[in-house]
């Protein structure tokens, strides 16, 4: 053998030992090894590579930079020494440069897979979408297995739904380690509405593959879905870890701000935009929902601020605009006014967005006291709004007889001393737009009670309960089949399942309005529990809600007949658990709340067995969270414009007032 074969075959016996050890973690060995041979051929491109990528897995990038460019110096053509050096600009945070290195590889080598994931990857960090979706496309294309993949894709997007399943179990029976195939079929089945067994295969992809940040993101998505709180608190998780993957990807960060406000971590939430924000300023819905938490946390400056980005950034985008209107302390120019109108008059705006400024018209109509114009918007974004729900008055009148029928004074004798022994929960329910944030805000302003929000868990309870038998109507009915025991679990449930929005205050309160169905499943379950209903003027409660753009549910809203025989139903309910659990439910009156503040706040104190605190007096100084529409009107001190409000559009509800005849005297009501 010559000397020169001879030194070649040295080199790369060293260079092949460096690279042994490297791989097993002995870094300090490998170096040592990369050094001779660098000391001996300074130019190696090879061991210079390797030395990049030693510090590379040292997070060492600023080290990394000088070895990786002698290595393409000494051969501009090493596809892997470009693809290195654009792994450490990344890491350096310098997108841009890692951008032109990876196409450069990619350039000399088009087949190779792991370049265009990269380079796809980079690419959706900067908002390339467009481009980054090509990326993705060729890394498919670059391999054959992907390329049975990317057909399963195509028939996915044709809704052969099984022929894809099939190819993706194949890929899977050749090789069960194919996280990528593995990945598209928990899609697939959660697709399907298997999300369960959707985690179940995400959860193995990220085991599989630890560093595989969209299998991560894919996972916090699904766990999103199921918005219990375990999921909830997974979600988050599971978008902490993409985002340490990807530090530089908006959406992540976004999602985990999401996950975070839903948690009640206010700050951890803003910080979370912010960072999504200042990765990628457009986007108009990541501002939107920061100007969400700046209001719930009472930082009205920064909400406005926060909402206007939004609009700056999409113009159509009507949410934005009624967002502001939603602050109910802010006005609208005469400029913002006539955007609106031109937005509204626009033949492509689509139509959830038409709502949305249709409502934010007629708020800013209504502020300049123009009732009537103003009453047009709010009623046209009605009648949209109407027209896309399957609301039925009918089914929930049948659902009121059934409960009515179900819980009756036997029952609950029946049950005394059932249920789960806790004090904790106090329940404000009722309608919508009736003074039960401002009940809400006077007892958080208490030392023993906190406030928390809208909870859903007593409706989940009451639907699971429905959903477990063949029948899903069979709630309540099906609570007789439960055994005693069942209703103690059910009510221990409840307080766990809350206990992550709590911060150790002896009393809590969940003000989900939509509880007062749920009454008498609320006595068997937690018969100690402190209900409070709070009621406002019929008038004036129908046409708040009538104005009010909900963010889900209360589908009642969207007609004034209907919003009335929704009020009639309620009464009726509430009469109802009145006349069988008499003293269990303490009414809040508005109207009186409002004209005789301290006597009507102590009697409420009294009712939920806490001493009077002047603090409840003055609760529009309590810093707490609130999410509701009236977070800002409960930040100012009692007013009394509120009352009777709906006296300024008294000709446009005279069609209210019929149809609430049938309680006019017993709540006197007008002519």
């Amino acid at each position: 053998m010559s000397k020169e074969k001879e030194q070649e075959v040295s080199i790369q016996t060293a260079f092949n030992n460096a690279a042994s050890l490297l791989e097993k973690g002995n870094v300090e060995l490998a170096e040592k090894q990369l050094a001779e041979i660098l000391g001996r051929f300074p130019e190696e491109p090879n061991a210079l590579r390797l030395s990049g990528v030693s510090a590379l897995q040292q997070n060492k990038p600023e080290i990394a930079l000088i070895p990786l460019q002698k290595a393409i110096k000494a051969a501009p053509d090493f596809a892997k020494a470009h693809q290195d050096l654009s792994n450490t600009w990344a890491q350096l945070g310098d997108l841009k440069k890692a951008e032109i290195c990876l196409k450069k590889s990619l350039e000399i080598d088009g087949s190779n897979f792991s370049g265009w994931k990269d380079l796809g990857d980079l690419l959706a960090d900067q908002g390339k979408n467009e481009e980054s979706d090509r990326a993705y496309k060729n890394a498919l294309a670059s391999d054959k297995k992907y390329k049975e993949l990317q057909n399963a894709m195509m028939l996915v997007q044709k809704g052969q739904l099984g022929e894809a399943e099939k190819i993706y179990r194949q890929l899977l029976a050749e090789d069960p380690e194919n996280v990528d195939a593995l990945r598209l079929l928990a899609l697939l089945a959660s697709r399907s509405g298997a999300l369960d067994q959707g985690i179940a295969m995400l959860r193995k992809c990220t085991e599989v593959a630890p560093d595989y940040a969209l299998a991560w993101e894919n996972l916090a998505k699904l766990y999103r879905q199921k918005d219990d709180p375990e999921s909830i608190k997974m979600a988050s998780y599971c978008f902490k870890k993409a985002t340490e993957l990807r530090p530089d990807w908006a959406e992540g960060w976004a999602g985990l701000g999401t996950m975070q406000t839903r948690s009640s971590q206010h700050e951890a939430g803003i910080s979370s935009y912010k960072k999504s924000i200042e990765l990628k300023i457009n986007q108009p819905r990541v501002h939107l929902s920061l100007g969400h938490i700046y209001k719930t946390t009472g930082e009205l400056k920064k909400s406005i601020s926060s909402y206007k980005e939004a609009i700056k950034y999409d113009p159509k985008f009507g949410e934005a605009y009624w967002s502001l209107a939603n602050l109910k302390t802010y006005k609208f120019t005469d400029s913002e006014i006539e955007e609106m109108q031109g937005q509204v008059g626009a033949k492509d705006l689509n139509e959830r967005e038409r709502v949305h400024f249709l409502f934010a018209l007629g708020k800013a109509l209504e502020d300049i006291k123009d009732f009537k114009q103003s009453f047009k918007y709010y009623h046209n974004g009605n009648e949209l709004n109407r027209g896309r729900s399957t609301y039925d008055p009918k089914a929930i009148e049948a659902l009121t007889a059934r409960l009515i029928t179900f819980f009756d004074a036997s029952l609950f004798s029946s049950t005394a001393g059932c249920g789960y022994d806790s004090k904790d929960p106090i329940f404000i329910v009722g309608l919508p737009r009736s003074g039960s944030t401002l009940v809400e805000q006077i007892l958080s302003s208490h030392s023993a009670v906190e406030g928390t929000m809208e909870l859903p868990n007593m409706m989940n309870i009451a639907r699971k309960m429905g959903n477990s038998t063949k029948d899903q109507t069979a709630y309540p009915e099906v609570i007789s089949e439960l055994p005693e025991q069942d209703l103690s679990f059910l009510g221990k449930s409840y307080i766990e399942d809350t206990q992550f929005l709590r911060s150790g205050l002896p009393f809590f309160i969940d003000k989900m309005p939509n509880n007062f169905s749920h009454i008498g499943l609320i006595k068997l379950i937690l018969p100690n529990a402190k209900i409070i209903d709070a009621r406002r003027n019929p008038l004036d409660t129908c046409f708040s809600c009538y104005k009010q753009l909900f963010a889900r549910g209360q589908v009642f809203t969207y007609d004034l007949p209907e919003l009335a025989r929704y009020y009639i139903n309620y009464v009726k309910l509430m009469d109802h658990w009145d006349a069988t659990l008499p003293d269990f439910v303490y009414r809040v009156n508005y109207e009186k709340m409002i004209t005789n503040q301290e006597e009507e706040t102590r009697n409420l104190l009294n009712f939920c067995e806490l001493e009077f605190e002047d603090r409840t007096l003055q609760f529009y100084n309590t810093k707490r969270a609130v999410k509701t529409a009236s977070s800002e009107q409960v930040r100012q001190p009692i007013y009394k414009k509120g009352l009777n409000h709906w006296k300024n559009f008294e000709e446009d509800l005279l069609i209210l007032k019929k149809s609430l005849e049938p309680i006019k005297e017993r709540f006197g009501l007008p002519d």
